[in-house]
């Protein structure tokens, strides 16, 4: 299983005047990647406000990268209504995060795993708030995306944490493996 790289690669992008930072990058259920935003949390954090991305490729499953950015959580996550504007700023900030983290998840992969995550990733695909909390998993000692969606309750991401620390579940039954994370 992959671990943590241990070359640095700055993961904080800054994309439409926005910052962004990427805290975790996936591939069959190996966590590739952890930022450093996410390693300054504290072990019993739980955050929620992460974004998916999955970057398809010609075989095998996706790649997934997961980022945090304030601005356009807030933009996003259905705090009142939003102007037209805010509606097309956020469709336009969400391709070119996208496309920022795909150049980003390249570069770091080329450097520090020496994979040509360039000529694999076909296309990507991007999620919508809500559909993952990155949460430590102490079993593994490494920060992971959980699928989480807002019909499971408050506490789906805390019991599946449990779960693979205690044994009953691995650590790609509960992140995403082939398929972007539920939306509900």
């Amino acid at each position: 299983m992959f671990k943590r790289f241990s070359k640095k690669v700055p993961s904080r992008l800054k994309v439409m005047g926005h910052n962004l930072d990427v805290v975790s990058i996936t591939r069959d259920g190996s966590i590739l990647f952890t930022g450093e935003v996410a390693k300054k949390y504290g072990k019993d954090h739980l955050e929620g406000k992460i974004f998916e991305t999955a970057f398809r490729c010609k075989r095998g499953n996706p790649y997934f990268a997961y980022y945090v950015c304030p601005k356009y959580y807030t933009a996003v996550a259905g705090f009142g209504g939003g102007s037209i504007s805010d509606v097309m700023f956020a469709e336009e900030f969400r391709t070119a995060a996208s496309q920022a983290v795909g150049a980003f998840l390249v570069k770091c992969l080329r450097q520090t795993l020496k994979l040509r995550a360039d000529q694999e990733i076909v296309s990507f695909s991007h999620n919508r708030a809500h559909t993952n909390v990155l949460a430590y998993v102490s079993s593994i000692d490494a920060w992971a995306p959980v699928r989480h969606n807002d019909t499971e309750g408050e506490d789906a991401s805390e019991r599946k944490v449990a779960a693979v620390n205690a044994g009953r579940a691995q650590i790609s039954d509960v992140i995403s493996v082939g398929d972007l994370s539920p939306s509900d």
